[in-house]
């Protein structure tokens, strides 16, 4: 009998608890504020009937809740009707969702268990500190002007000091506001059992059917191995050098692929939001620069980025590769060779622009152009060729067509090379046994190993003749930086594209999940300041936990009510080419990486540009609501009637937007793209990689990734990244060539 929906899985082991009984109160209550129980008086049972008493009573729990008069309640599953309609819905469906909370959710607990286990060591000690500091009635005084521990105040003043602390002045009360609101949020989209069938969510596509991937074949390594050419990481650059190496070398070059996250496969796509962002994604998707500003996804899950991106595949434009080519000494990046690196990796995917773009898309093309922008264009996909309307795949494509590495690129190397694959392994480090010529010879990489089905880690020692870094723009410097390479560079020039999200609500039934997730792009605004900075305006994955988390949340009450109109959502973003940047350091206690970066007020002008462009463009096509995500700032509302008042109406919001701006922490900022940190170069003072990518000062080893970008791309990294990748693995082949022929040996140690 054929599957009906992708295969299961636990979500993954959050580790040891950190927090007290006590803090954990603490915590829960906050969530509980941001998606409060809302309910009728006692005097409305849970059916369609009503009871003929009264209750006057107030109980002790009563002021944890959201208690609503008849006629308020009344009203309130009214709008929420009206919200989800077409779709319909029963009185129970509706009062599910707004009594659901998060304390009497437990696979809301769970979702947090894993998110806040993924925090690192410094993170959490401020949290158990902050969380502390609530529980007691000095503490909470301090934080709250509240003399009463923050568990034992009603939701009422709960809320008002949420509100508070995003007024504050003082920066962290703010992030804490920014923080606390977004896991919340986040949290119960990811958790809620009754969203989906208020909203008419489909957990899969239409028309999904059980697939399956290449049958990988996953090694489980002994305390010692030996290969030819080892790459750690298996994302886009991964993908890319492993084709090459087996396309040039066949079986006489064994090459070894090493990823610390798993691999799954396509039966088991998409994974359930409640799974896959826990499970796919670095620290169970919750990873935040060091200040709370910007909040950062990365796939970590074997493919990487390949696996969970959105299939834009966008070649560098002219500005960019002149950039590269002239500032910083590396010409070959305008000429033919990086350009056959280009078309071979979307000519390898099927990279194509036979595009039907959905709502939200064909809204941004259209809105583009009525607003007066020259350049708004279809955005290729790197899917075989074929039209791709799944708007599900940032949590693994179920068909199998998007050509990343793991549908594409992994599948022939394991076929026609000597190529093996370990899961499960994370890179500690580089090993070098000599120094030759005053650089440092790596000869293989030291790692630990966890099986899949549990047991005791393994220690790995792996001896090759190359190594090779593609572990991605936040652990390939990590990787050097353990493995004892002091260049003052690695680690620095971070870029991030940062972007800031706006939100439309339209009359019509939008169904923001169907179709492809980002087809279209306006450009006008790519060059604000005459050097290649400014922003791009894109549609989004409409995911619910991964949209709906950037809505404003101004009450718990609102937001629910807010996030039931999500049928009839498109939301945006505006992505900036950040010219300024910010650094990777390793974390004191876990050797992981941390993120120090603040989005400067150069490039956070720019993106508040593209806020107020993607607010015309919803304007023109006839947005009911607009909503800026921008805490505080309350959305415009269309009203019917003459459109003179209206068109004046929204030109006054427009200028209290614009007063408003975009300051963080509070203003969302979030990053999908992270580059620059081993950045390539022409002199060994200002880069990590030379222009083949080989790591300065060292011999055989390489980084293929995007931290070798010398700036931020301007556009999806993606296919960037792989024909970096290609030109790396081109000189790859010809060192290796040149080492067969003089007759070198095998790997050593």
């Amino acid at each position: 009998m054929a599957a009906s929906s992708p295969k299961e899985i636990p979500l993954p082991d959050p580790g040891e608890e950190f927090l007290s009984a006590s803090q954990w109160a603490v915590f829960m209550a906050l969530m509980d504020t941001i998606a409060p129980a809302i309910l009728p008086p006692k005097s409305i049972s849970s059916g369609d009937t009503t009871t003929t008493t009264t209750s006057t009573t107030t109980t002790e729990e009563d002021k944890f809740v959201l208690r609503l008069s008849a006629k308020e309640y009344s009203d309130t599953a009214a709008k929420i009707r009206a919200a989800v309609a077409p779709h319909e819905v029963t009185a129970e469906e509706i009062e599910r969702y707004l009594r659901e909370r998060p304390s009497e959710n437990p696979v809301f607990e769970k979702v947090m268990k894993v998110a806040l286990g993924g925090l690192p060591p410094g993170k959490k000690r401020e949290l158990k500190i902050l969380l502390g500091v609530l529980s007691t009635r000095p503490g909470s005084l301090i934080l709250t002007s509240y003399g009463t521990p923050l568990p034992q105040l009603g939701l009422e003043d709960r809320t008002k000091i949420l509100q508070g602390w995003r007024e504050s002045r003082l920066w962290a009360v703010r992030g804490l506001f920014k923080s606390m609101t977004t896991l919340g949020k986040l949290g119960f989209l990811r958790s809620s059992a009754s969203f989906a069938p208020l909203t008419g969510f489909p957990s899969v596509p239409k028309e999904w059917v059980a697939t399956s991937s290449h049958p990988f074949k996953f090694l489980e390594p002994a305390a010692e191995i030996e290969t030819d050419v080892v790459v750690i990481g298996s994302g886009c650059g991964s993908g890319v050098v492993t084709n090459r190496l087996a396309n040039e070398f066949g079986k006489g070059v064994k090459v070894l692929v090493l990823e610390k996250g798993r691999h799954f496969d396509a039966s088991y796509f998409p994974m359930s939001q409640t799974i896959g962002l826990s499970t796919m994604f670095e620290a169970g998707g919750v990873v935040e620069s060091d200040d709370g500003s910007v909040t950062i996804t990365a796939g970590s899950c074997f493919g990487g980025g390949g696996t969970v991106n959105w299939s834009a595949s966008l070649q560098p434009q002219d500005f960019v590769r002149k950039d590269w080519a002239e500032t910083y000494k590396m010409p070959f990046f305008e000429g033919e060779e990086f350009q056959e690196c280009l078309d071979h990796v979307c000519e390898k995917m099927g990279v194509t622009d036979k595009i039907t773009p959905n709502h939200g898309n064909q809204v941004l093309l259209n809105g583009g152009r009525q607003i007066g922008c020259k350049k708004c264009k279809i955005v290729p996909q790197n899917t075989r060729g074929q039209p791709h309307n799944c708007g599900y795949c940032t949590l693994g494509c179920a068909k199998g067509e998007k050509m990343g590495p793991v549908n594409g690129w992994f599948p022939e190397a394991a076929e026609k090379g000597a190529v093996e694959f370990v899961e499960g392994f994370k890179a500690e480090r580089v090993l070098f046994d000599e120094t030759k010529k005053g650089k440092k010879v790596a000869c293989g990489v030291r790692g630990v190993w966890t099986p899949r089905e549990g047991g005791e880690p393994v220690n790995v020692v792996i001896k090759a003749k190359k190594v090779v870094v593609s572990a991605g723009t936040l652990w390939s410097p990590v990787v050097l930086m353990n493995s004892g390479l002091k260049n003052p560079q690695i680690g620095k020039n971070l870029y991030l594209h940062p972007v800031n999200f706006v939100a439309g609500a339209f009359d019509e039934d939008i169904r923001p999940w169907e179709g492809g997730s980002l087809t279209t792009v306006v450009g006008d605004f790519e060059d604000l300041d005459g050097k290649g900075h400014g922003t791009k305006l894109e549609a989004m994955s409409m995911l619910p936990s991964l949209a709906l988390p950037f809505l404003t949340w101004h009450s718990g009450s609102d937001y629910k009510l807010l996030a039931a109109k999500y049928r009839h959502i498109n939301q945006y973003i505006s992505i900036v080419r950040d010219r300024d940047t910010g650094y990777i350091y390793r974390d004191p206690h876990t050797g992981g990486p941390r993120i120090s970066y603040t989005p400067s007020d150069f490039d956070r002008a720019h993106n508040f540009v593209g806020v107020l462009e993607l607010c015309k463009i919803l304007y023109a096509t006839g947005a009911r609501e607009i909503h800026p995500c921008l805490p505080g700032f309350q959305p415009f509302v269309r009203s019917e009637g003459d459109s003179k008042k209206t068109d004046k109406a929204f030109k006054k919001w427009l200028r209290k937007l614009k007063k408003h701006g975009n300051k963080p922490p509070v203003a969302p900022f979030a990053s999908a793209h992270q580059m620059g940190t081993c950045r390539m170069s022409a002199k060994a003072k200002d880069g990590v990689v030379d222009p083949r990518g080989r790591v300065w000062d060292t011999e055989g080893l390489y980084v293929a990734d995007a931290s070798v970008f010398p700036t931020a791309s301007g556009v999806n990294p993606m296919v960037t990244t792989m024909a970096i990748a290609d030109w790396v693995a081109r000189g790859i082949c010809e060192d290796i060539k040149g080492e067969l022929a003089d007759g070198k040996v095998p790997a050593r140690l």
